[in-house]
Parts: C-alpha cells; structure tokens; sequence
C-alpha cells in the first residue's frame, strides 16, 4: 500500500508540474515586467504582485489543468470558460467599476502570455502523441531551436516597438518605462512599424552571432578540430564581426547624435563593451547550442533504443506459451483417439487463445477486460482438460475497459501455477487468482499449492520473459514477487496502469 501511495502522489506531483510549468513562466514574466515599470523595485512588491496574478489568474490555471487531463471529455469547453469567458467578465467588470480596475492586474498582456503557453503546451503534447503523422514533421520544425529564438526576438521587436511608441522622443527620455499604451500605438501605427523593422534589425544581430557559433564554430570548428580552434575562431569572430554588426545598428534611423543603440551607446563600434557584449553573447549561446544538440543526440539514440527494443519485444512474445501449446495439443490427440465429446470445445478454445496471439498480441496496449477475456478463456480450456483435479477461485475487477496494458503479460503468472502446480500434482489442488485495480494500479496475487513431492524441472523462459518484458516496458513502474510460502506458491504483480 506504500507503494501505491508513493507512487501515485509522484505520479499526480510530476502531472502538476509538468502542466503548470509554462503557465507559472507566463505569469512571473508579466510579474517582471510589472516590477521594471514601477520606480520602487522590491521584492516585496515582486512578491506581491506575483501572488495576486496567481489568485486572479486561477481559473485560467483550473481550466488549463483540467482541459489537458487524458481522456477528459468537454476539453475544448472547459479551456474556452478559462481562458475567454472569464477574462471577458474580468475585462467587462474592469470598465463598470473604477475600484476594480485600480485593483486588478489582470489585464490584456497577461492573458496573452498564459493564453500563448497554454497554446503551446497544448501543441507540445500533440506532438509527444503524434508519431509518425504527417504533422509531427511541421509541428517539430515550429518547436526548433531556431524557431523560438526567432518567435522571442519578434515578440522583444514588438514589445520594444511599443514601448517606443508609447513614449514622447525615448531616446531622449531615459530610462524608459516598460509600458505599453495600446490607445497610443494604435493613433501612432505608421511609427510603431518604423521602431518595429529597426528593432528587428537590431534583434538580428544578435541571432547571426547565434547562428555563427551554432552552424560555424560549433559545428564545424569544434566539432572537428577541438577546443582550442574552437576558442580561436570564437576571439577572431568577436574582433572582425563586432565592429561590423555595430556599424549595421548605427546606420539604421533610430540613432540620435547624442545616443546610439550599440552597446557603447556612442558611435564609436571600436568601444571595449561592443566587444565584452559580442563574447557574452557567445558564452551564453554556446552551453545552450551544446544542450540542445545533445538533446538531438539523445533523441536519435532513444529512437534506436526503441526499435531495438520493440524487436526484443517481439521475438519474447514469440516465445509465449510453447508449453501449455504442446501439451493442449496433446490432450486434444487424445480427446479424438477416444472420440471425446470434449474434442470440439477444446479446439474452439485453442482457436480463441491462438487468435488473440496472433492479432491483439502484436499491438502495443490492449483494454485490459480483452487481457481478462484471454485468461478466463485459458481457465475455460484447463476445465476441459482437466475438470475434476484442480479448485479455482477468481476475482476479477469492474470497469477493466477503462484501461490499457501490454498484452500477454498476466498469463505467465497463470500458466505458472498450471505447469508447476497442477500438472504434476497426482492429489486435488488449488490455484487462488485475485486480480483488482485501484487508482491505476493494477495488483494481481496468483496463489497455487505444489505438488507433495518435489519434481524438478529444467529451468524455464516464463518468469524470465516476464521479468523482461516487464523491464522493458514498465520500468520503474512495476513490482514483482514470486516466492513459496509453506505448501503454497505466491506471485504478485503490482503494474501502473495507462488509461484508455
């Protein structure tokens, strides 16, 4: 049971987390922007402001939560009421009551980040489901390394812009406040766009020296050549293209002539800082660009790992049931030499266990009452082949269509208690087999007595198979015990289940 517990409460904990996360990201960066556009920077006022857009933003969290949950009908419903009923009421509510409005934080820029990470959680797990669709290719391309970086510097550009708009003459104005007025941007349209293609410009500098040490230095130099061509080509990057990007600023129609957007502020692109900005940039870059090629690595040793493993995962399901095969095929030899009125149920029975082999055992997931349907049909031909010698007490659990699991794995645990406890045993004998579910753990106990005398038996593939089967593709998420207790056999198999 403390299993199940610890297991369920990390499962739920990592659930949250992993939901939450851009959400919480949205919210402290609308929190930072808040705290840059007021004179008395605290981290009183941060807190403060921070907890309030929680509170205020909590539907929106609820809805996200509950719309992205498995399986969850009325998803689109639910995510609609969070993130544009409720902001209308809030935004609705803003203009009827002046008390409100001086009170909320709530405004348009913030339910536009929460509504973009939203959106892009959504689309990041559409693509963690969408193997092998035709929209796995395009959605991995927006989610590039490239594509975000390129999506932040339009977003800066445009917050830049506006912020720009919204102030009389800024440059002659610093330090500027980080507001922008939409009223204000809309009546100066024609100059938002002016200050929005120079921030871009300037925006691009930045991403080519990106783009220098990703494709150039890192991927050509250090890659071939090592580390020390690597710092080499970085410090002849620094002094030829650092005088050249600032003279590509300074052209644009921003600058004034006491005030440059270049680092040095002035106009000469010589200045040691225009330097000392170009090597930080390339510092910063270069541990990201090692991070995501990494990831790249991984990610095509994973895809390997996988095919290796699904081949692994054949050739042990190929191996499943060649002993109860032969003997069934035995006994019905004997059944026909008779003339056995039993012959005919008995080959229906092999025909139904052989056709779930064959077909659902090659998918990857079943429901588990098709698993359950297996077993009760194995149990039905044992009571063919051998009516009177072995006592059967079974539970099985309500509701098993609601979930998934791999096939053919829990009638190892059954054939076991066939082959080693009623096959060789020349008394009556038992075989007790409970299988339930609860909060999506699956725990199946299989107790079966042994024979009197001890028969041994060359060493099998069943619990091997099993235990491997079981490694490969509930790691970490299974627990298994099989042990003799007296006169009696136990095997337990606690597994976590996957919802349909």
């Amino acid at each position: 049971m403390q299993f199940q517990l610890s297991v369920r409460f990390k499962q739920q904990l990592t659930a949250i987390m992993e939901n939450q996360l851009g959400l919480i990201a949205a919210l402290l960066l609308e929190t930072s922007i808040r705290n840059f556009s007021v004179h008395s920077q605290s981290a009183v006022v941060f807190i403060t402001t921070f907890l309030q857009l929680v509170l205020q933003s909590a539907p929106l969290l609820l809805a996200h939560y509950v719309a992205f949950q498995p399986s969850k009908r009325y998803a689109a419903v639910i995510w609609c009421i969070g993130f544009i009923v409720y902001p209308m009421l809030c935004f609705m509510l803003a203009d009827m009551s002046l008390v409100y409005a001086k009170w909320t934080l709530f405004e348009m820029q913030a339910w536009l980040f929460l509504t973009i990470a939203s959106i892009g959680f959504g689309l990041s797990q559409l693509l963690a489901r969408s193997h092998g669709s035709r929209y796995t290719l395009f959605i991995s391309r927006l989610f590039s390394l490239n594509s975000v970086l390129l999506l932040m510097m339009v977003v800066w550009a445009v917050m830049m812009a506006g912020i720009f708009a919204s102030t009389d003459d800024p440059l002659r104005n610093q330090p500027l406040q980080a507001v922008i007025r939409s009223d204000t941007v809309i009546m100066n349209f024609e100059l938002f766009m002016q200050y929005l293609w120079q921030f871009i410009v300037i925006g691009s500098t930045f991403l080519f020296v990106f783009w220098l040490n990703r494709y150039v230095l890192i991927r050509r130099i250090l890659a071939r050549s090592g580390v020390f061509a690597y710092v080499a080509s970085c410090l002849i990057s620094i002094i030829v293209m650092t005088p050249i990007l600032c003279a590509v600023v300074l052209w644009l129609p921003l600058n004034i002539p006491e005030f440059t957007l270049i680092p040095s502020q002035d106009y000469n692109v010589f200045a040691p800082i225009n330097f000392r900005v170009c090597f930080f940039v390339l510092a910063i870059s270069a541990p990201i660009i090692l991070a995501f090629e990494r990831q790249q690595q991984d990610k095509a040793l994973a895809e390997i790992a996988q095919r290796q493993s699904q081949t692994e995962l054949q050739l042990l399901q190929q191996q499943v049931n060649p002993h109860f095969l032969f003997n069934t095929l035995n006994n019905l030899y004997s059944l026909t030499l008779t003339g056995s009125k039993q012959a005919p149920n008995l080959v229906l029975q092999l025909a139904n266990l052989l056709r779930y082999t064959v077909y659902e055992g090659q998918q990857q997931r079943v429901t588990l009452s098709q698993e359950i349907r297996y077993l009760q049909d194995f149990l039905a031909l044992q009571a063919i082949r051998s009516p009177d010698k072995c006592q059967l007490s079974t539970s099985f659990p309500d509701q098993a269509d609601k979930w998934k699991i791999a096939p053919l794995l829990l009638i190892t645990l059954l054939e076991n208690a066939f082959k080693h406890g009623v096959e060789p045993s020349q008394s009556p004998c038992t075989i007790n087999l409970n299988i339930s579910v609860e909060n999506g753990l699956l725990l199946m106990r299989c107790v079966n007595s042994l024979p009197d005398k001890a028969i041994s038996h060359a060493p099998g593939i069943g619990l091997d198979n099993l235990k491997r089967r079981m490694a490969l593709l509930y790691g970490g998420k299974h627990q298994f015990m099989a042990q003799r207790q007296g006169a009696f056999w136990c095997a337990e198999l606690t597994m976590e289940l996957e919802p349909c």
